[in-house]
């Protein structure tokens, strides 16, 4: 194993019993064969399953690697294997080095101790002399922005105040390997803002960091590197972008239907929407620059008084709106609509997308923008093509083309 390598992990399997009673009883015959030194069961038994199959990786010193998958996948079973907390059935986790894990939220803290007790209690079982942490635990608390609640019991804290905690423990430990699981959820965003340029400092210094996370965003601002997981096996692995696009693609394709918000329906019903051309045929995709038109059938319910529709554009894989357009915002210049059917029809002159693939969502107002009438996901999804001669950067230039008066003097 290099010096660069921290992270090794080699044909891992790890597999779960469904039934409590069951599972005793395996773990009695998996304890014994080990007394009597024999391998563990290398197939699935009754009530088993797979919840990590086969499954190798590699992280090296200043890379972070991105987890994604739903929910089920192996995510945080494989997180726990690498930091130890359980062994692997089958394979082998090799790790060089000092980790940071955050992989339970408030995990290890003791809610009747204060926040700097608890400091020193992770310190000390990670290792840290109480010297050690002298020099940084001021920097701790600063970083948790727990000043005035640091001496209060961690019970009396909110969840948010206790995620800031532990992770500020966690870098502030000088971890080689800093594991972190959907923590940053519950944070509010300037935390996570700072979280997120904490660890992209810690790579920079030779951290290997492994980032779960079900915001694509976040994965998508700070990962090199991106595993994608399946039913415990990896499904592909490699650069944050490729792998994000392909799992976007994949889930939206297995729940391609339109989805209308709780309520919606009792409202209004959305019966087809289409893509058109300048001569108003349809189509599925088009060219950057190039005219675009919509038209929405929808089955209304309900009369919607001067209702207001607003479509946004979203870049597949990308958890942000890239762009929005709406009627107008004067009530008087919006028409009411009965029940029945009724379409919408818009003209969108000169698409400033840049290549690439883009979903639509739509949300409906009333009269009155705060009362939400209704919102639908995956209203359609739209491949936008270069055009001839269209200076395409790199996807760092992002998702807009903006045309400009260009001069020099």
């Amino acid at each position: 194993m290099s010096q660069d390598l921290l992270v090794q992990v080699e044909s891992v399997s790890k597999k779960f019993c469904r039934s409590l009673k069951r599972s005793l009883w395996h773990g009695v015959l998996d304890i014994s064969r080990e007394l009597t030194g024999q391998d563990r069961f290398p197939e699935l038994r009754q009530e088993e399953f797979w919840a990590i199959r086969d499954l190798s990786l590699e992280l090296k010193r200043g890379e972070i690697l991105g987890i994604i998958g739903a929910n089920g996948s192996g995510k945080t079973t494989l997180l726990r294997l690498i930091n130890g907390l359980i062994m692997p059935d089958a394979g082998r986790v090799t790790i060089r080095g000092r980790v940071g894990a955050l992989i339970q939220l408030g995990a290890g803290f003791s809610p009747i101790l204060s926040g700097r007790e608890n400091i020193f209690i992770n310190a000390a079982v990670l290792g840290i002399s109480r010297r050690e942490l002298a020099g940084c635990l001021d920097e701790i608390i600063d970083f948790a922005n727990l000043e005035e609640f640091i001496d209060a019991p961690v019970q009396s804290y909110s969840s948010g105040m206790r995620a800031r905690l532990g992770f500020a423990v966690a870098i502030h430990m000088r971890p080689d390997i800093l594991l972190v699981d959907e923590v940053l959820s519950v944070g509010d965003l300037v935390f996570r803002n700072k979280a997120l340029e904490r660890m992209d400092q810690l790579a920079h210094s030779g951290v290997a960091v492994i980032f779960v996370s079900h915001n694509l965003g976040q994965v998508d601002r700070l990962c090199t590197q991106v595993l994608y997981l399946h039913k415990g096996q990896t499904k592909a692995v490699g650069p944050t972008a490729q792998v994000i696009s392909r799992y976007v693609q994949e889930t939206t394709a297995s729940h391609s239907a339109i989805r209308h918000h709780p309520g919606t329906e009792a409202a209004f019903l959305i019966q087809d929407v289409t893509f058109l051309d300048a001569h108003s045929q349809p189509i599925q995709q088009v060219v950057s620059g190039e005219p675009l038109g919509l038209s929405v059938t929808l089955d209304v319910r309900q009369p919607l008084d001067a209702p207001l529709f607003c479509f946004m554009w979203e870049p597949l894989g990308r958890s942000i709106i890239l762009a929005y357009t709406h009627q107008s915002r004067e009530t008087a210049a919006r028409p009411s609509l009965p029940p029945g059917r009724n379409v919408i029809h818009l003209t969108i002159p000169k698409l400033p997308f840049l290549p690439g693939r883009y979903t639509l969502r739509l949300s409906v107002s009333g009269a009155i923008e705060t009362q939400l009438i209704g919102k639908v996901d995956h209203l359609a999804t739209l491949d936008v093509l270069p055009r001839p001669g269209q200076l395409i950067i790199t996807n760092e230039a992002g998702f807009l083309e903006l045309d400009a008066d260009w001069r020099f003097h």
